[in-house]
């Protein structure tokens, strides 16, 4: 478990917010996997034995990986869904961008990129801050809740190239060459 990790609950919104999460198997461009079907944008995040208690409470599938020996931690996991409308943002050193997850546009899916930015050992896991709300479909009678991201911010490792040319970008100049 990140020991920066932090977790509440917001009683106005109803939200969940957690900082410096750990995010697992990733899935924002809803690919087909093992264990999802295409279309279903999710990913996995790391909780505590206290948070994880909190959502069995409120009907939430916790899964539960116990450590291989006496020396792991049991881990506890919630599945979190991402819609279109979820407000999701890369940040990079001091900039900021909205990723726009459109179920309709196949061939520009910015989900690919968030997938390829963890892939590829880019976001800075354990850093993530991430709002999400208990949800329920309310055109299934009986449905079981699930949890509905609402905003994310993905913090991206900064690249060593990037950061020679940032000082120089309001003097054109001076370029490191």
């Amino acid at each position: 478990m990140n020991n920066n990790y932090t977790w509440e609950f917001d009683e106005y919104s109803g939200h969940y917010i957690i900082r410096n999460a750990r995010i697992m198997f990733p899935n924002f461009a809803g690919a087909a996997q093992a264990y999802n079907n295409e279309g279903r944008r999710n990913f996995r995040v790391e909780i505590s034995e206290d948070l994880a208690e909190e959502m069995r409470d409120r009907g939430i599938f916790v899964k539960t990986y116990e450590g291989r020996d006496d020396s792991d931690e049991t881990q506890h996991t919630i599945k979190v869904s991402v819609y279109p409308d979820a407000d999701i943002r890369l940040l990079n050193g001091k900039n900021m961008s909205s990723i726009v997850i459109d179920n309709e546009n196949k061939a520009n899916d910015m989900g690919r990129i968030v997938d390829n930015e963890f892939r590829k050992g880019h976001v800075m896991n354990g850093n993530v801050d991430l709002e999400f709300r208990v949800a329920r479909n309310t055109k299934v009678a009986g449905s079981s809740p699930y949890l509905r991201v609402e905003m994310m911010v993905i913090p991206i490792r900064r690249s060593k190239l990037a950061e020679a040319y940032e000082a120089y970008e309001d003097d054109d100049d001076d370029l490191p060459m």
